[in-house]
């Protein structure tokens, strides 16, 4: 087998795992299980931060000694010098220590001596940052021998790459379906758990479902409706693709990059997130007794938080509102193209207003503006 049907398969074996953590946050343990199963000699762990919740939610982890994690959580974190590179390296570019910043330099750090070195020769590791936006900080990171650097970053790249943006959808779903990490009570569904406007669709959107507020904006009919053969039509083409693509990815189709950006419909702004239903979790959103198909979605519609407190302050550097609304997407969380998209401009017009932005803000590279806008609204 290829390295690339390698990569794939083992990618479509963590993503069924991933899928039903989207459903249940304890089912995480699972998921780092599964890729240290599928990639021996890795020790898997998944940190998620949300400053909004004040606190940093406790790691997930797989072949890693508790003491070590534990001296990690108390105190080597707050030193580790990785965190620099992580902070600006942009969403779902993979990183590799030995590349960014080697362990060999490192060796007069305290966290080198009194932590990394007793590790063995677990001294390398490659990861993705998978959010960095609005006060939330998410990293899969895989340890590995240091012995086998070279060869071990681009066989987990490959399979990074996979389901980093997937990771990040079932991260998305967490905090939309359990806000406060509780457990579904006696009887509750996965929908009424969604404050937001949320659907169990077909891969072609054919509504199955809805949650309350989903009912509600279906009703208002200013956004989408529900049409012929029960197809969710959406007015605004943008939003529309948005949803199309989100529901077709998560139903099996072709991987994408990663999240869809924010789309503009009037004066709000959405953000669509997609997970595949397992058979197995139709019960979690009370579908039992329906003849439902065997791929389907749940997709959620949140509005974003508006970002006219960010374009102020971006005025004060020289940048035009157009210019500003550009800077602001570009959190990295998105490329360029996506950006220009969900502002419905050319790419060669928001290429032109980037090379602005780069010249009023002193940057010169995408990861340094993405650093610069997530302070800004850390700040907002």
């Amino acid at each position: 087998m290829g390295e690339a049907e390698h990569a794939q398969r083992v990618s479509a074996e963590i993503g069924l795992a991933i899928d039903h953590a989207a459903c249940d946050p304890a089912a995480w343990d699972t998921v780092m299980a599964e890729i240290g199963r599928l990639l021996p000699g890795v020790w898997p762990v998944l940190q998620v931060v949300d400053a909004a919740a004040g606190t940093g939610l406790p790691l997930v982890y797989w072949g890693w000694d508790p003491a070590a994690v534990a001296s990690y959580e108390a105190h080597y974190g707050a030193v580790n010098p990785w965190i620099s590179v992580i902070l600006s390296t942009p969403t779902m570019m993979s990183m590799h220590s030995e590349e960014r910043m080697p362990a060999s330099s490192l060796r007069h750090t305290e966290f080198y001596a009194d932590w990394l070195s007793r590790l063995g020769g677990m001294k390398a590791s490659s990861g993705v940052k998978l959010i960095d936006a609005d006060g939330r900080l998410a990293v899969l990171n895989l340890q590995h021998d240091l012995a086998r650097a070279s060869r071990e970053h681009g066989r987990l790249a490959a399979v990074m790459e996979r389901i980093g943006p997937r990771m990040r959808r079932a991260i998305e779903t967490n905090r939309a379906c359990f806000p406060a990490g509780a457990a579904f009570a006696a009887g509750e569904t996965l929908l009424e758990r969604v404050a937001d406007p949320a659907f169990v669709v077909t891969r072609d959107l054919r509504l199955v479902e809805a949650s309350r507020a989903g009912h509600a904006l279906l009703a208002a009919g200013d956004v989408l409706r529900v049409g012929a053969l029960d197809r969710i039509q959406v007015r605004d083409p943008r939003l529309a693709g948005a949803m199309a693509r989100e529901a077709a990815l998560a139903c099996g189709g072709a991987p994408a990059g990663g999240m869809p950006g924010p789309v503009r419909v009037g004066a709000e702004t959405w953000q669509v997130t997609a997970i595949g239903l397992r058979q197995d979790l139709r019960g979690v959103v009370g579908m039992a007794r329906l003849l439902a198909p065997d791929q389907l979605a749940l997709v959620v519609l949140r509005r974003a938080a508006a970002e006219s407190g960010g374009q102020d302050r971006l005025a004060q550097f020289g940048l035009s509102p157009a210019e500003a609304r550009l800077a602001l997407l570009m959190d990295g969380s998105r490329s360029l193209v996506q950006a220009a998209e969900s502002l419905g401009i050319r790419h060669e017009t928001a290429r032109s207003q980037l090379r602005q932005v780069f010249a009023k803000l002193g940057v010169s590279r995408q990861s340094e503006l993405a650093v610069f806008i997530l302070r800004l609204k850390d700040r907002a």
